[in-house]
């Protein structure tokens, strides 16, 4: 039986990959690792809601249960930083913009929802980086590379529906309507799947490539 994670690894292990990011990751994955590793208030943010995720990652007594509960992690992360990486594709501006916020913000002034949802998207897709790399490289399950990927290819497509549905600003609108049911369903059924897959031993090739440093590199102070 393999021995389970500790908290402990998994926190170093996450702030370690935020690092790597930062130096060797792609242009996107740079400016969130930079955004959280340079703004003290923004790296004590993520600190305390990753340590959050990782300890109930943490708190399963066997490995097998702690890869279920960072699979599970892993979909809440990618459903967290799926609105502003639509406001950004979209490029929404103006009263779209205003009505798509106050659809999850309520009330809440456009200013500080903004704001808002820009630190839950940085935050978010940091953790969702280290959950990954977590998953490949620590816990050798092949399911946080491919099969995560087309998950959240898949959950793109639905909240990409479900957003257009809800401004109901294109002509497709109706048609769309129509088709959620089917585009949640399948999300559901991928998860499942997912969760219930049998470990399989990743392409660490594959990982280290992505690793690999390009040349144009920084150093980068971890926040006190």
């Amino acid at each position: 039986m393999e021995q389970a994670i500790a908290l402990d690894r998994l926190m170093d292990e996450s702030g370690t990959r935020i690092q790597q990011l930062a130096r060797h990751g792609s242009a996107a994955e740079r400016r969130v690792a930079l955004r959280v590793l340079e703004v003290p208030r923004a790296w004590s943010l993520w600190e305390s809601e990753h340590a959050g995720l990782m300890r109930k990652v943490a708190s399963a007594s066997r490995r097998t249960g702690q890869t279920a509960a960072l699979k599970a992690g892993a979909f809440g992360l990618i459903e967290r930083k799926s609105l502003f990486e639509y406001l950004t594709r979209r490029e929404l501006r103006g009263d779209a913009r205003r009505r798509l916020l106050a659809r999850f913000y309520g009330a809440r002034a456009y200013t500080d929802a903004m704001i808002a949802e820009h630190g839950n998207f940085v935050r978010a897709t940091c953790s969702h980086l280290c959950s990954r790399h977590i998953g490949t490289v620590v816990m050798l399950d092949g399911a946080f590379q491919e099969p995560l990927a087309r998950y959240e290819q898949l959950f793109d497509e639905y909240f990409q529906a479900f957003c257009d549905v809800t401004l109901d600003e294109h002509e497709e609108a109706e048609s769309l309507r129509a088709l959620l049911p089917y585009l949640k369903h399948q999300v559901v059924e991928l998860r499942k799947a997912i969760l219930a897959m049998p470990r399989t031993l990743p392409d660490l090739m594959r990982e280290a490539q992505i690793r690999r440093p390009t040349g144009d590199t920084l150093r980068v102070r971890r926040p006190r």
